[in-house]
């Protein structure tokens, strides 16, 4: 007699053979054996199996990585590639960076394998299902690392737990996955040309006119605080260039940004703008509900180009691309094919490449030194076919952001190299830094590499300028040269920029060179915004029929409006000391006369003489006699920060 169990997974033989050799259990043999027909395979795999299955694995994580770049690109309408500091070839490299991180784990896996292959299976499907989910969330924006890993994890856990390993449709979508990366890379000319396409989808510039009106360009310095600079009274000369060129020009020492950070700084310079206007974040670009210059200026004629070294912010996804027939951010410059460039376009080979670095706090940043800059826009001034049509180009430069290292072979005439792996450290992590956690030296090592850094700049702006006059072009140029946003060294226990609105991190140079201006050195001592770029741009040129908020300050005009600064970084208010100043809310800020009100998120005001007190160390705010002042500062902030759509 024999029969089967019916429970799952194994079978029972009962016989009546009782033969003294065999197990007697009532006259009956029971005879009881694991069913290990599928069983087998999930307890065991061979070596081979482990890296062929994490080679799988891999391709598959870089198809879905490609896959949902594209998707995403396409949503938010711009590629985004500048700010991950990817390669234009991110479409087979992404792909060809996972299969070399999963192969390399996959050797691991199958060392595993070899000694026990009993429990190899159940680890593979549980660490290749966790680095492929860590791929994935790594690149959803706003995601903390801490929830990137934890769900990672999760699905590392489930996988292993319920996965099969000879599961149809994993073995049908990992061959899928070998097959797209090599039709992505054979299409990777086609593909380039729809990169072209989105990155040049701007907008056009109408039939050229006649060269009556003068070029413009404008060149921003970005991090180029004015109290550092030569120019503006600093003991060190770091800007020779800058003093010599400024006897042509006309001087503003009371030059404010809108914002102590680079993104809604450009984006009010380019439409004329408050910050509580433009709805921009370090997760939010500049949308399309105000004109650029660069749009208004295309539309009459003008050939429009950028050429940015600040490819994090400034980069197309951002919007500061739009209206520029030619946006010279990422794409011409991440072109390089090598290991290095491959492993930075996938999310766990950028994080491999930053934990080498021994860098964890973001993107690492790769530098366009202005030489570059100024090479490039050369390049495209000499390449114009049309010399008739006027031209505006918008440069931005890199060098005095942190970390403050000079290219290499520049002159360091204030600093050093830093000696040891800790002063490297330091300039290497400013941007992450606190004060406190730096010493005297560290701070004063900064200050000498940032010094560095200026007078490099400035050496490349001096040469710019002298290409011009070679070419003819600078007796024909309007010319605006300011910086976006300053930089704390230390100043009232700050480091960086967007900490605050100290004039440390928002007073900045503002020169303007006007045309057929053979003599200047006019010095402008009311205070200016930058808001107002696109208002003067369009005042110098003549242009009529269109505007921008604001008023040129290329005239003197009575009743000028004092200059506004914000901050929007975080918009909940926190009472923490240790955080800086703009990290605990909302701030705004105006310079009036000789007087600058700084509103903090808790409603605490701060009140300074900038002329008197330039560094800004004695607060006036509880002065019995600086109580009408306040009032009037206060009444004209609250006028200035309510939104001008309102107003209209």
């Amino acid at each position: 007699m024999a029969g089967k169990s019916a429970l799952p997974g194994w079978t029972i033989r009962v016989t009546s053979d009782s033969g003294p050799r065999r197990g007697v259990v009532n006259n009956m043999d029971v005879v009881v054996r694991q069913d290990v027909d599928e069983r087998k395979g999930e307890r065991s795999i061979s070596s081979l199996s482990v890296a062929r299955l994490a080679l799988g694995f891999g391709l598959l994580t870089g198809v879905l990585e490609v896959a949902q770049w594209i998707v995403r690109n396409a949503i938010t309408g711009g590629v985004s590639l500048g700010a991950s500091q990817m390669s234009r070839h991110f479409v087979w490299m992404i792909p060809a960076s996972n299969l070399l991180i999963f192969g390399i784990s996959g050797a691991f896996l199958a060392g595993f394998a070899w000694i026990s292959p009993r429990w190899a299976g159940r680890m593979t499907l549980g660490l290749l299902g966790f680095l492929c989910g860590l791929a994935l969330l790594l690149t959803v924006p706003g995601l903390y690392a801490f929830a990137c890993l934890a769900v990672a994890i999760a699905a590392g856990v489930l996988l292993a737990r319920h996965g099969s390993l000879n599961s149809r449709r994993l073995r049908r979508g990992l061959a899928l996955a070998a097959i797209v990366p090599a039709t992505l890379a054979i299409g990777l000319h086609d593909w380039d040309r729809v990169l072209a396409g989105l990155r040049d989808r701007q907008a056009r510039p109408s039939p050229a006119h006649h060269r009556g009106r003068p070029n413009v360009l404008l060149l921003v310095l970005d991090t180029v605080r004015a109290e550092s600079l030569g120019l503006y009274g600093y003991e060190r000369d770091t800007t020779p260039n800058l003093n010599r060129l400024a006897a042509r020009a006309i001087r503003f020492d009371q030059a404010r940004s809108t914002a102590p950070w680079t993104l809604p700084s450009h984006a009010s310079m380019f439409t004329g703008r408050w910050h509580h206007d433009l709805d921009v974040g370090e997760k939010k670009p500049l949308g399309k509900s105000y004109p650029t210059i660069a749009e208004v200026l295309g539309a009459h004629g003008y050939a429009t180009a950028g050429f940015i070294a600040n490819t994090f912010f400034c980069n197309h996804w951002f919007g500061l691309a739009r209206g520029f027939n030619h946006y010279d951010d990422y794409y011409e410059e991440q072109s390089a094919i090598s290991v290095e460039e491959a492993l930075r376009c996938s999310s766990l080979g950028r994080l491999a490449v930053q934990a080498m670095a021994g860098r964890f706090g973001g993107v690492e940043r790769r530098r366009k030194d202005a030489g570059r800059i100024n090479a490039a826009f050369l390049s495209w001034l000499d390449r114009r076919s049309d010399d008739q049509q006027p031209f505006f180009a918008f440069l931005n430069y890199f060098d005095a952001h942190g970390p403050f290292i000079p290219p290499d072979g520049a002159k360091r005439p204030f600093g050093r190299p830093p000696a040891d792996a800790q002063e490297a450290a330091a300039i290497r992590d400013w941007d992450g830094r606190s004060r406190s956690s730096l010493t005297d030296p560290q701070v004063a090592l900064a200050r000498d590499s940032y010094d560095d850094c200026l007078a490099y700049l400035d050496e490349q702006i001096g040469r710019l300028f002298d290409e011009l006059a070679w070419r003819g072009e600078l007796d024909d140029t309007v010319i605006i040269l300011t910086a976006d946003h300053g930089e704390a060294i230390g100043e009232h226990g700050l480091t960086g920029h967007g900490r605050s609105l100290y004039d440390s991190e928002v007073r900045v140079p503002l020169l303007l060179f006007l045309p057929h201006r053979a003599h200047g050195g006019e010095v402008v001592s009311r205070p200016v915004s930058l808001r107002d770029i696109p208002a003067t741009i369009l005042d110098v040129i003549g242009l009529e029929g269109t505007s921008f908020p604001g008023s040129s300050f290329a005239g003197h005009h009575e009743g000028e409006p004092p200059a506004l600064t914000e901050v929007r970084i975080k918009e909940g208010a926190s009472r923490n000391p240790a955080r800086p100043p703009a990290w605990r809310g909302p701030m705004s800020a105006i310079v009036a006369d000789r007087f600058s009100l700084i509103r903090n998120a808790d409603g605490r005001e701060e009140l300074y003489d900038v002329q008197a007190d330039p560094g800004q160390l004695h607060d006036l705010a509880a002065a019995t006699d600086s109580a009408s002042l306040l009032e009037r500062l206060r009444e004209r902030l609250d006028e200035m920060t309510a939104s001008e759509d309102e107003d209209d």
